[in-house]
C-alpha cells in the first residue's frame, strides 16, 4: 500500500468522512491522488482543490482572495519549469497534516481545522517570489563576470527583491510585533524582527516569511473592510455565515501565519528551543508535514519526481512510523529536518 491509499482508505470511518471534514470533495481527492495525469493538469487540479477548501462551509468571502494568491505559482511556470510543484506540495501536504492531525495528534495536542486549512495549503504561497530572485541571480552573476573577465573596475551588480509595507497592518499595527509574541507564547526562541531585516539586507528571499506575512496582510484588510473598529463581538457580513470576532483574527489567523512564518526556517534557528507540540502544536504538524512530503517532488533531473509508492505511514498509540524507500542520503535529510528542529522522539523515519 502506499501513502496515497493510506490517506484515502484511513480517513473515512463508516458514515464518517475525515476529509469532509476538512472541507474536501473524496472522489476529487481520489482522483488527485491516484489518477495518472500530466503534472501541469495535476497542478489546475491541485488549485481547484484548494479553491474548494478554502471556499468549504461558508468560508468563501473570507478565503477567496488568499486562493488567489495559490494560482501565481501556475501562471509564471514557464519561468522555472522544474520548480513548479508548490500549489501540488501544498495539497499534500495538507492531507498528510490532516490525517496527522487526526490519527496521531488527536489526543491531546490536535490542531483546529481551519487554522490547518490556512496553514496547510497557504504555507508556500510565496514561493514565486523566491522564483523571482533566484532568476535575477544568474543574470546579475553573468554581468559581473564579464566586468571581471575584461579587467576593469566597476562597481558589482546587485538585483534584490525588496519587499516594501509587507509588514504594515492596518491601524499602525505591525505583522511582525504579532508573529514575535505568538512565537514567545510558543516559547520558540526567534528574533522575527531581526531576521526580516536581515533577509532584506542580503538580498535572500524566504517564502515562508513573506508567505506568512503575505497571508496576514490579506486578511487583516478583509477584517478592516468588515470590523474596522476590531470589535471582540459576532460580526457577520449580510448573506454570509462569516464571522469577523477579532478574538479569530489573534487565535487562528496570527498562529496560522506565524506557523507558515517559521516553516521553512532551518535547524539553525531552532538551536535554542525546538518546536514542541505541547506549546506550538500548529507550528510542530506543519514544519513536520512539510519536512515529509518528499515524494512527487519535480526536479531538473528527476521530472516526475519519486513516485508515492516508495513512501508510506504508520501510526500507533504513543508512535508514528515513516517509511520512505529512498536513497540514504535523501532519508538522512529528511531525518535531519524533524530531529534538529522538533521534539519528536515517538517518530521514525526509516
Amino acid at each position: 500500500m502506499s501513502i496515497h491509499e493510506t490517506l484515502l482508505n484511513q480517513t473515512i470511518d463508516g458514515h464518517w468522512d475525515l476529509l469532509y471534514e476538512y472541507g474536501c470533495d473524496r472522489p476529487e481527492i481520489e482522483e488527485f491522488l491516484l489518477g495518472r495525469v500530466a503534472f501541469l493538469e495535476r497542478q489546475r487540479r491541485a488549485i481547484s482543490i484548494v479553491d474548494g477548501v478554502l471556499a468549504a462551509h461558508g468560508k468563501e468571502r473570507l478565503l477567496r482572495y488568499l486562493a488567489e494568491l495559490a494560482r501565481v505559482e501556475h501562471g509564471i511556470r514557464e519561468l522555472e519549469p522544474w520548480v513548479r510543484d508548490h500549489v501540488v506540495h501544498a495539497v499534500l501536504s495538507f492531507l498528510l497534516g490532516a490525517f496527522i492531525n487526526e490519527r496521531f495528534l488527536s489526543n491531546s495536542h490536535a490542531v483546529g481545522r481551519f487554522q490547518w486549512k490556512i496553514a496547510g495549503l497557504l504555507h508556500d504561497v510565496a514561493y514565486p517570489v523566491q522564483i523571482a530572485n533566484d532568476i535575477l541571480g544568474p543574470f546579475q552573476d553573468t554581468i559581473n563576470a564579464i566586468t571581471r573577465d575584461l579587467g576593469v573596475a566597476g562597481d558589482e551588480v546587485r538585483f534584490l527583491v525588496v519587499p516594501e509595507n509587507l509588514e504594515k497592518l492596518t491601524n499602525g499595527v505591525s505583522a511582525l510585533s504579532l508573529i514575535q509574541d505568538r512565537l514567545e507564547d510558543w516559547n520558540l526562541s526567534i528574533d522575527v524582527n531581526a531576521l526580516y531585516r536581515q533577509m532584506i539586507v542580503l538580498g535572500e528571499v524566504c517564502h515562508g516569511m513573506i508567505s506568512g506575512l503575505a497571508v496576514l496582510l490579506v486578511i487583516d484588510r478583509m477584517y478592516q473592510k468588515f470590523n474596522p473598529a476590531r470589535e471582540y463581538r459576532d460580526i457577520y457580513e449580510v448573506g454570509s455565515k462569516i464571522n469577523w470576532h477579532q478574538a479569530c483574527f489573534e487565535e487562528d489567523i496570527v498562529s496560522a501565519c506565524s506557523a507558515i512564518f517559521v516553516h521553512n526556517l532551518d535547524a539553525s534557528h531552532f538551536a535554542g528551543a525546538k518546536i514542541d507540540r505541547e506549546s506550538a502544536p500548529l507550528a510542530f504538524l506543519l514544519k513536520l508535514s512539510d519536512s515529509l512530503q518528499d515524494w512527487e517532488r519535480p526536479s531538473l533531473h528527476d521530472p516526475d519526481g519519486i513516485p508515492a509508492t516508495r513512501y508510506e505511514i504508520e501510526v500507533g498509540d504513543g508512535w508514528m512510523l515513516f517509511r520512505a524507500d529512498v536513497p540514504s542520503d535523501r532519508k538522512e535529510r529528511i531525518r535531519h529536518a524533524v530531529a534538529s528542529c522538533m521534539i519528536a522522539d515517538d517518530i521514525q523515519i526509516v
